[in-house]
């Protein structure tokens, strides 16, 4: 009979854990969609025939940017429990997060607008071939990354302070921890660039490198020629205030969603405006007005800069002429030092 106990007892230590799990991701979502998200093998093929994976990460998502937005907040058409394939998420529509300064309902309906007037919306004049399915939507940039870790960014200039010591401060005149403590986080993440300057390039060049977008918008391989210049180099070796494609691209103090077209007057690499781009104060503040005649993005077509092909084709020639040459002319010699005596022909 003793050796029951052990079976039921483990049976009831299983339960006893799920429960406290449940409870945890109860806390964390009050709409209870972990219900059924919670689950790392959710998944299904939808009718395009491509697998989507509903499983949801409660504790990654507690600590991302949006862990204080309900999912009915994004996903406005789920009214009910089991709920239908939801529709894709308008980012523009406003949820139940109220906006410090106003207090109203806080959206990105300011960003949209941005959008609208960038090269990345499909209606802008300069496109060519505007095809609405390829040009990049929020999520193609933005994921829900998580908070930075602040702390050893604090230690680094408060000494042995942590986080945590800095915020007990607050205590003096904020009664509610989680609201300071949240919005310390949302500002100390901002105080810096949210992803290092590598990532922002690898975010562009997904769109910029890819051979059938570069081919259908008759556009230049942009992520290829960056990283042959010396701002990818300095990127690619974390150089210190290495220049990313956002730092040339968007005007200084001016949102990083407004990159214009080169031809729009108004735009950063407009040709009369890249030297004031360049005199940027962490780059080239003494930079001369001839400087923003440098192409930055140039790649050896024939047809698109008949000049640079033709000069990398000779360059190439006179290379190939030199370097054949002098290698036979050292084979030779090494043939000549290990066989002193070898001849081609006999003598008379």
């Amino acid at each position: 009979m003793r050796k029951c106990y052990l079976p039921i007892l483990l049976l009831l230590f299983l339960l006893f854990y799920s429960s406290l799990s449940f409870a945890e991701e109860a806390v964390l979502d009050d709409e209870n969609c972990s219900m059924c998200h919670k689950y790392p093998g959710l998944s299904r093929v939808n009718d395009e025939g491509y697998l989507r994976l509903s499983y949801i990460n409660s504790h990654k998502y507690a600590q991302s940017l949006h862990t204080r937005v309900k999912c009915t907040g994004c996903h406005t058409d789920i009214k009910k429990i089991p709920h239908e394939d939801a529709k894709k998420v308008d980012c523009s529509t406003e949820c139940h997060i109220e906006h410090p300064e106003t207090g109203e309902k806080f959206s990105h309906k300011n960003i949209s607008k941005i959008l609208k007037k960038s090269i990345h919306d499909p209606k802008n004049p300069n496109v060519n071939k505007a095809i609405e399915e390829d040009f990049p939507e929020c999520i193609d940039c933005h994921s829900n990354p998580l908070y930075l870790s602040i702390t050893e960014d604090f230690q680094k200039l408060h000494g042995s302070r942590s986080a945590d010591e800095i915020l007990r401060k607050c205590d003096a005149c904020h009664e509610k921890k989680a609201f300071y403590s949240y919005f310390f986080n949302h500002v100390a993440s901002r105080a810096r660039y949210l992803f290092p300057a590598e990532k922002v390039v690898e975010t562009c060049i997904k769109c910029h490198s890819k051979p059938e977008m570069v081919e259908k918008h008759e556009l230049k391989n942009a992520g290829a020629t960056y990283l042959d210049t010396f701002h990818g180099k300095a990127v690619k070796f974390n150089f210190d205030n290495a220049p990313t494609c956002v730092d040339c691209h968007v005007k200084d103090n001016s949102s990083a969603h407004m990159i214009l077209s080169h031809e729009n007057s108004d735009s950063a690499v407009y040709k009369g405006n890249r030297y004031k781009t360049c005199r940027d104060d962490r780059c080239h503040p003494s930079a001369p007005k001839n400087m923003g005649g440098i192409r930055m993005h140039v790649s050896i077509d024939r047809n698109m800069y008949p000049a640079e092909f033709y000069t990398a084709l000779g360059f190439s020639a006179l290379t190939l002429g030199v370097f054949v040459p002098l290698m036979l002319l050292l084979l030779l010699e090494l043939i000549r030092e290990m066989f002193p005596n070898l001849k081609i022909r006999k003598d008379k």
